[in-house]
């Protein structure tokens, strides 16, 4: 459950991709392959999601997404015409706060990672630890 809360969190902000590309459009010249990498990105993400529903892979291509997004903005930063547009200043400011919304719940997952794997180590000395089996969860 609440790796799905993540992957929504995470689609959320990868489907704003093709608002700012075609925001940006008007405004900055070799726009495609400004953007190729990052729309390529997110069909890998959506097969991922559909296909193989491979949890830390989709976080790998995240990663790469978040990445590509930094790139086109300061791409777009330096054209004064982009950062006057007010479609794209508010789409920026909603991936900003959706990766910052994004950090919060993925550092959440890793504390609740990492206590799960806790009680792993003392399943031994219980009881009910004899009798159900429990494996340990790998932090992404």
């Amino acid at each position: 459950m609440f790796e799905s809360n993540m992957i929504s969190l995470f689609q959320k902000r990868t489907d704003m991709i093709p608002w700012m590309y075609e925001i940006s459009k008007k405004f900055i010249t070799r726009h495609n392959e400004i953007f190729r990498e990052a729309l390529e990105l997110r069909k890998q993400e959506f097969s991922l999601l559909t296909i193989s529903k491979d949890l830390q892979a989709f976080i790998q291509v995240q990663e790469k997404i978040h990445h590509e997004i930094n790139f086109i903005f300061q791409v777009c930063n330096k054209n004064p015409k982009v950062n006057r547009d007010a479609n794209f200043l508010y789409l920026r400011d909603c991936i900003i706060d959706q990766s910052s919304r994004i950090e919060k719940e993925f550092n959440k997952y890793k504390k609740i990672i990492e206590i799960y794997n806790s009680f792993i180590r003392y399943k031994n000395l219980s009881l009910i630890g004899l009798i159900i089996p429990y494996s340990k969860k790998t932090v992404l």
